[in-house]
């Protein structure tokens, strides 16, 4: 695998964690203003941008194990894995407010 293609794979990494970070915050400005239907629907969107990113990190694992001389390492790569971290604590977290402030607001928690 090139430079050029693990820099690819990486961006579409960033892209897709970052549209499940956003979509986590989301859901959270949802919550506060008591739309709880938008903020449970915030985070199935957060969901699947986030596994997205976690299928195209998993390939470039994958890739890694099979050979560790096919993957070169790059900055992006390692930024990449950075955001798709961020992205799957921050939908832990999300999901933990909302189901707090659902039980202090008497809403049903799902």
């Amino acid at each position: 695998m090139t430079i050029q293609e693990v820099n690819n794979l990486s961006c579409m990494i960033i892209a897709n964690a970052g549209d499940g970070k956003s979509s986590c915050m989301e859901a959270l400005d949802y919550a506060e203003a008591g739309d709880w239907e938008a903020a449970r629907q915030a985070l199935t969107v957060a969901d699947e941008a986030i596994v997205k990113a976690h299928e195209i990190h998993t390939k470039l694992l994958v890739e890694e194990a099979r050979d560790p001389a096919a993957l070169p390492m790059t900055m992006m790569l390692i930024h990449a894995s950075n955001h798709l971290t961020a992205a799957e604590v921050s939908r832990e977290f999300a999901e933990r407010l909302l189901r707090m402030q659902a039980q202090k607001s008497g809403e049903e928690v799902k």
